[in-house]
C-alpha cells in the first residue's frame, strides 16, 4: 500500500520502494486527504509515478463523486462500504440521482427504483413497497436496497470501462 499522507515527497518514496518489489499490483491508501479535492490532487500526483502495467487499487473510496475524479487518473479498482451503507439507511442510487426513503411521497409510487435498472429489486418491487418495508423497519428492506445499489455500482463501473475503451476517459 502506497502511504505518505498528503506529503508528496513521502508518497513518491513509497511509490519508488513498493514498485521496486515483485508485487502483482499496488494500492493507494493511508490518509487520502481531508476532502475529495485533496484526494483527487493526491491521485493526480501519485498515479503518474506508478507503472501502468500492473493494476492500481484505491483503498476504501468508492462514492460516486470520488469515482468520477479517480477513474480518469488511472485507478483500476475500488472497495468501499458506500453502496451497502447507503442502502441500509434507505438511500437508493439511481441514474436520476439519489432517492432518500422512507418518505411519504413514495407511498403510492408504483414504479421501480430506477427505470433502467435490471436488478431483482427493480424488476420485482415498486418504490411504494420498498418505502413501506423501510417504514416498517423490515430487515428485508436493507437486503433489497443493497441488491439495487450494488447493481447500480456495477452498471456505473461498466459505463466507466466502456468510456475508457471509447476514448472518452
Amino acid at each position: 500500500v502506497i502511504h505518505g499522507g498528503m506529503n508528496f515527497d513521502l508518497r513518491k518514496l513509497s511509490v519508488e520502494y513498493l514498485t521496486s518489489l515483485p508485487f502483482d499490483g499496488c494500492a493507494v491508501g493511508g490518509s487520502l486527504g481531508k476532502d475529495r479535492k485533496e484526494l483527487i490532487e493526491l491521485l493526480h500526483f501519485t498515479m503518474p509515478l506508478i507503472p501502468r502495467e500492473k493494476p492500481v487499487h484505491l483503498l476504501g473510496i468508492a462514492d460516486l463523486e470520488s469515482l468520477e475524479g479517480a477513474v480518469p487518473t488511472g485507478v483500476d479498482t475500488f472497495d468501499s462500504c458506500y453502496p451497502t451503507r447507503m442502502a441500509r439507511h434507505g438511500h437508493l442510487l439511481t441514474r436520476q440521482g439519489r432517492l432518500k426513503m422512507p418518505k411519504r411521497k413514495y407511498d403510492m409510487d408504483y414504479g421501480p427504483i430506477d427505470d433502467e435498472c435490471t436488478c431483482f429489486t427493480c424488476q420485482n418491487h415498486t418504490r411504494a413497497y420498498i418505502n413501506h418495508l423501510l417504514k416498517a423497519k423490515e430487515p428485508v428492506a436493507g437486503t433489497l436496497c443493497t441488491i439495487h445499489n450494488l447493481q447500480f455500482m456495477n452498471d456505473r463501473m461498466k459505463k466507466f470501462r466502456q468510456d475508457i475503451l471509447d476514448g472518452h476517459i
